[in-house]
């Protein structure tokens, strides 16, 4: 009986390795899959929340699909252009009265290939030696039709920064060519205190433009459009003072 029962005890235990080893080539496949699925429900995750970004009201009214915050309009634009006639606005701090493109009169004098002077020029020898609102907004005003280009800093052609740089230069201001450096280079103040002339930056340092009052700006926009002065159209911005000016 004895040497039956050593018999028993062989046989059940290589019948229990046969079926522990089918278990473990049961659960092997289970192992692979799950990485597997798990990569595959995170990528379309990633995929479904890419359109948010596409729709944003900012990014949309920046890539030109919208142009609900343009104010400015010509019937024969040009890439570049002088001012005719201009007519003085008086501000005073707080309280700012709306600028009309139409007080603004320009004619096509410039050729496509601009051969006036340019901001290091104006370095050395300024337009202006005073400061004051009025003055920025003429300047800014006189610019109004330019066609965006990406760095662009002349009136053949601007883009953001390089459009603010060009007009500060003529007040022999040297600007660097980039929205995020002028911010560093001026001082951040309440809206409240701002006065035309000042900087309008957006927060994420992707814009900025001249402050012209009660909620618009003067700005190069995007490919494809024109200098126009136009609401500042994110309550994501603050403002910048680079200089003090003049009522």
């Amino acid at each position: 009986m004895t040497h039956q029962t050593a018999e028993v005890q062989l046989v059940s235990r290589k019948e229990m390795r046969k079926q522990q080893t089918k278990l473990e080539r049961a659960r092997r496949p289970r192992n692979v899959r799950t990485p597997v699925t798990m990569i595959a429900a995170i990528g379309l995750l990633a995929t479904s929340a890419l359109p948010s970004y596409g729709f944003d009201p900012e990014t949309t009214a920046m890539s030109g699909l919208t142009r609900d915050n343009r104010l400015v309009e010509f019937s024969h634009p040009s890439q570049g252009l002088s001012v005719a006639t201009v007519r003085a606005v008086e501000f005073s701090r707080g309280d700012y009265e709306p600028a009309e493109a139409s007080e603004f009169q320009v004619s096509t004098t410039r050729s496509r290939n601009y051969t006036g002077p340019s901001a290091e020029d104006y370095w050395a020898k300024p337009r202006y030696t005073n400061i004051t609102s009025a003055l920025i907004m003429r300047t800014a005003a006189e610019l109004v039709g330019v066609p965006y280009v990406y760095g662009g800093e002349t009136p053949s052609g601007f883009d953001c920064s390089g459009y603010v740089m060009f007009i500060y230069s003529q007040f022999g201001i040297p600007l660097p060519h980039s929205a995020y450096q002028q911010a560093k280079l001026g001082v951040k103040i309440d809206i409240e205190d701002a006065v035309p002339g000042d900087i309008v930056m957006f927060n994420d340092y992707s814009h900025n433009g001249i402050y012209a009052g009660n909620g618009n700006f003067y700005h190069s926009p995007q490919p494809g459009d024109r200098v126009k002065l136009a609401p500042i159209f994110t309550p994501r911005f603050h403002i910048i003072r680079l200089v003090d000016i003049n009522g």
